[in-house]
């Protein structure tokens, strides 16, 4: 079976038009760029007028190291400290959840606060 040009040119069309058609979900990664580590922590009668420094000086309380940096983005307590075992990581970071919601907070989940680009409104600062 011969195909003509004319439709070995249409079956071609067809394709790169069939091809063209597909699409990858979700691959703007701005939609993964979520609030800071600290941000997740609000006072819920105050979500987004939570006193920050305040919340600084409870999550030192909490057994954040002062030396810590809790505004750099590269801060979250999923990090675990040079030298430090993964049980006192999982330890550590149990406790300062817990320690910061017998302090009042609600530790809000990053889907909570949503994407940076579209964020809920529940933890802007």
């Amino acid at each position: 079976m011969k195909l003509s040009l004319a439709a070995t040119r249409y079956g071609l069309s067809g394709a790169i038009l069939l091809l063209s058609g597909c699409v990858v979900a979700d691959m703007d990664s701005s939609n993964y760029a979520y609030v800071p580590w600290v941000q997740v922590f609000q006072k819920p009668d105050a979500s987004g007028r939570t006193n920050v420094s305040q919340r600084t000086e409870d999550l030192y309380a909490c057994g954040v190291r002062r030396e810590d940096n809790l505004d750099d983005k590269s801060w979250g307590l999923n990090s675990a400290y040079e030298n430090e075992t993964p049980k006192e990581h999982r330890d550590r970071m149990d406790n300062t959840l817990n320690c910061m919601t017998q302090k009042g907070y609600k530790v809000y989940g990053f889907d909570e606060c949503g994407p940076l680009k579209k964020p809920t409104g529940l933890c802007p600062n």
